[in-house]
């Protein structure tokens, strides 16, 4: 968000082999409606918009950075970007289009309260820049806490002791050049890949006409050491409230696309080939998709990709599911309260050597 003032069966299979070229045509991805019915059950699934194959996404930059903690910390100058909230929540209809009825699965009764004391606990980065809103993340690691907010990151250790930071999200992209390094455009994503103990941090780019996804990968466990950088862009298509998930083998990333960064034109979907982005490939396969906004309700709030955490792995090839919701008491017009996934779809999938 922008501030105020202040590859085939996993998501269009990834694991492709080096060396060998993959011709894409009619890639097509679907997603599938799972209406809840007032006594709480999942009706009927049905596919009800069909996704559009971007291609084979550029990457138009790479390098290897310096180690962090060698760099200096870069202050925000404060959030001076556009306003973007108003085209973040569409404008609401006169009436919802279904019957309104309450939510079944809402909790109604409050639980034990069974979580034991914390261990420790300490402040992340704040809202230095006044952003509204901050749009705070982290991930934990077994050593480090990495902490990201509009417009500044933090890397702590286990007890709390800051390690770098904070600084501008663009710190991390000095020397890098391009728009990567000198825009400071907020909505930051950090995760913690516990399969190989790395870390991976983002953030878009707002200026435009061309947009990209700032991506840094860790060379190792330590996210104050040097990272795989990558500028990955999306065209006129302005990447707005980036997510990301960890999965065996991709990163995935789901945005808000906003054509020259103005006109909603639907939900995004990327994928990242994780081992090729771990091993400072300098051109890794990332492949993107386009569910457009027909109907609204289905991709209005955008979708949420899956994201390993725990110790128990999705079962060997499964693919990554972007999932999202819809509400027919909401302002889309819904027919039915009810939740969707995407999945890749065979149909209409040709891949040739």
């Amino acid at each position: 968000m922008k501030k105020k003032s202040t590859s085939e069966s996993a998501f269009f299979k990834l694991r492709l082999l080096l060396g060998v070229l993959l011709c894409f045509a009619g890639i097509t991805i679907v997603l599938l409606a799972q209406p809840r019915t007032p006594s709480g059950q999942s009706g009927n699934s049905q596919p009800i918009v069909q996704a559009q194959f971007r291609g084979v996404l550029p990457v138009v930059k790479f390098d290897i950075s310096p180690p962090l903690r060698d760099m200096k910390p870069l202050p925000a100058k404060g959030c001076t970007l556009r306003e973007n909230e108003d085209r973040e929540i569409m404008p609401p209809l006169a009436a919802p289009l279904g019957p309104v009825v309450p939510d079944p699965v809402v909790q109604r009764v409050l639980g034990k309260i069974g979580i034991p004391a914390p261990i420790i606990s300490f402040d992340g980065n704040s809202n230095l820049c006044g952003c509204s809103p901050p749009d705070p993340n982290g991930a934990v690691g077994p050593n480090h806490v990495v902490t990201m907010s509009n417009l500044h990151f933090q890397i702590f250790n286990k007890t709390g002791q800051s390690l770098f930071g904070p600084a501008a999200n663009n710190t991390l992209w000095s020397g890098f050049g391009g728009d990567c390094q000198t825009d400071n455009a907020g909505d930051p994503v950090v995760l913690y890949d516990q399969l190989a103990d790395r870390w991976i941090l983002t953030q878009f780019t707002s200026s435009g006409p061309t947009y990209f996804e700032c991506v840094a990968v860790s060379q190792t466990n330590d996210p104050t050491g040097s990272f795989f950088r990558y500028a990955i862009s999306t065209g006129n298509n302005f990447p707005d409230y980036p997510k990301g998930g960890v999965w065996p083998d991709a990163y995935y990333f789901s945005t808000r696309e906003f054509l020259n960064g103005s006109q909603f034109v639907g939900a995004g979907a990327y994928a990242l080939d994780r081992a090729q982005a771990l091993a400072g490939n300098p051109n890794p396969t990332i492949v993107g998709f386009l569910a457009p906004p027909n109907p609204l309700y289905v991709v209005g709030d955008g979708l949420l990709p899956g994201d390993l955490d725990g110790q128990t792995l999705p079962p060997n090839g499964s693919p990554n599911f972007f999932v999202g919701s819809q509400d027919n008491n909401g302002g889309y017009g819904a027919p039915s309260g009810g939740s969707f996934i995407m999945i890749p779809s065979p149909q209409g999938t040709r891949l040739s050597c």
